[in-house]
């Protein structure tokens, strides 16, 4: 078995909906409260305006043969 990791890192407004949308499932879900997630949002967005927004994604890749 090979496992690889990648990681995507990004700086821009582009994964606004990707970051907005695990606010809200955590929202639905009753992890955070509707005003922790607008507020969380709102941040972001904000971060986005001035260039300091971060997201680094790992993403694994996994293969392997059946014996």
């Amino acid at each position: 078995m090979t496992v690889e990791v990648h990681t995507g890192v990004f700086t821009g407004a582009v994964m606004l909906p990707l970051i907005s949308g695990l606010a809200e499932a955590a929202c639905s879900g009753g992890a955070v409260t509707r005003r922790q997630a607008d507020r969380w949002i709102a941040e972001q967005q904000a971060r986005t305006e001035v260039d300091r927004f971060f997201l680094a994604l790992p993403m694994f890749m996994a293969a392997a043969t059946a014996r």
